[in-house]
């Protein structure tokens, strides 16, 4: 069977669409105000440390997904616990994206559906392009993000073309001095959305292996950091900090603030339908890093797992909470208690067990001859 490899493009493409996925619906770091630009910087610094862990996992195994090299570092029983709980993990974030991109359509385009109705929509398009493979999702992920950075571009001089841009709004820098701007790196801006990328240990093994992951890796993480770093601070220098504090979509209201001469207004759809495509592109990685990784431990076809994933999701999105208000709270709870766990905590044990494991087989070898 033709062994699936997708390029570094395709892969780049497929992680910078992910890392800005909610996050330019929702903004994170929003707690530090006109610094949030600040902290999003060095949280995309050490997200690309944080790739490293990953990249270099991928090097020791370059064949093996996440699941797999998990029951060789750790052993049969508690690697394959470990992976299941990696399962959940990749189930969870991919539910919340859904339930989170539901309510934005919900909110913004089909006032009048269920929010029920636009995530089974959603997810049945996951699924599709699930069924149509990674491959085919990695080629139109690089022809949609090429459109929405053209997209991203020509907003960008309707804004400043409207004279709307005010850069005193981003003045004094670091105002109430720097403790608040770490605080917030750690509580929101660092495992959103850089711890998130753990997801693509389940992917490398498709990169072609005439491609670095880690440079290939920390590539994508640089450019989508520095977008998404520019985008909160057109944020705040448009829509001013208190406005860019409370806004529900701080982006939407920038743009839906765009007015050239009674000719061009409403832009508002184009920041819709962009939050929708990343949006959708993140649900799919979760999605797939959840199906391959169930392969792997149940030992069942991908195709078999695709249906019934696609319901678990559906409905864990539908239930996880009750109100939009303890949607929010949970998140906040989850990415500042549990997500380090899993996008820091395991990552480095593999990497260090791996490492010690490597010492211990060189020091055998040296004793063998």
């Amino acid at each position: 069977m033709k062994k699936i490899q997708i390029d570094a493009k395709e892969m780049i493409s497929l992680m910078m669409l992910f890392e800005l996925g909610t996050s330019m619906m929702s903004i994170p770091g929003r707690d530090a105000g006109k610094d949030a630009w600040i902290a999003i910087l060095i949280a995309t610094g050490l997200g690309a440390l944080l790739f490293l862990c990953y990249g270099s996992l991928h090097r020791h195994f370059p064949d093996l997904l996440m699941t797999q090299y998990c029951k060789v570092l750790l052993g049969k029983t508690a690697g394959s616990v470990l992976a299941f709980l990696y399962i959940v993990f990749f189930l969870y974030g991919g539910a919340r994206d859904l339930r989170d991109t539901g309510i934005l359509i919900a909110d913004r385009t089909l006032q009048h559906t269920p929010l029920t109705i636009v995530c089974v929509l959603m997810i049945g398009l996951v699924m599709y392009v699930m069924h149509l493979g990674i491959e085919v999702a990695g080629r139109t992920g690089l022809m949609l993000l090429f459109l929405l950075l053209l997209l991203g571009c020509a907003t960008n001089i309707m804004i400043l073309l409207s004279g709307i841009v005010h850069m005193s709004n981003i003045f004094p820098i670091a105002q109430h001095g720097w403790q608040p701007i770490w605080e917030v790196v750690y509580s929101q801006a660092l495992m959103l959305p850089y711890g998130e990328m753990v997801t693509f240990a389940m992917i490398l093994p498709t990169l072609k292996k005439s491609y670095r992951a880690n440079g290939v890796g920390v590539t994508a993480v640089l450019l989508g950091g520095a977008i998404l770093s520019f985008v909160t601070l057109s944020n705040v220098v448009v829509l001013g900090e208190d406005v860019f504090k409370r806004a529900t979509y701080p982006l939407l209201s920038m743009i839906s603030k765009v007015e050239i001469s009674d000719f061009v207004d409403r832009v508002d759809v184009i920041g819709v339908m962009t939050v929708i495509i990343f949006d959708f592109f993140k649900i799919f990685i979760f999605y797939y890093a959840a199906v391959k990784a169930a392969e792997d431990v149940l030992r069942v076809s991908y195709h078999k797992l695709i249906l019934p994933f696609g319901l678990i999701m559906l409905v864990s999105c539908v239930l996880m909470t009750q109100g939009y208000q303890e949607h929010l709270a949970t998140g906040e709870f989850v990415l500042k208690w549990m997500f380090p766990v899993f996008a820091v905590f395991f990552p480095f044990l593999l990497l260090m067990v791996s490492w010690l494991k490597k010492i211990r087989n060189k020091k055998r070898k040296g004793y063998a001859s």
